[in-house]
């Protein structure tokens, strides 16, 4: 099971749920990958928080939470 996430988005959407619903072909993410994806988004969005920058602004001009899992599953190839 997946952990929910420290940040939420403008729908309310945690983090995790974020990851959770990234959409890849081939194998489906294992639930340890969901969980360093989500951590890795987390960490990256409260480090950006000290530049007013959420969640909902990166949805502007990146797939951050789909960039975060496929960091996670390419370095556990």
């Amino acid at each position: 099971m997946a952990i929910i996430g420290r940040h939420t988005d403008n729908k309310g959407r945690s983090t995790g749920e974020r990851i959770a619903a990234v959409q890849r072909s081939g194998r489906p993410a294992t639930d340890d990958e969901n969980t360093a994806a989500t951590r890795l988004l987390d960490a990256m969005l409260d480090a950006a928080a000290d530049h007013a920058v959420t969640l909902d602004t990166f949805d502007w001009v990146a797939d951050l939470p789909g960039a975060c899992l496929d960091a996670i599953r390419h370095q556990s190839r």
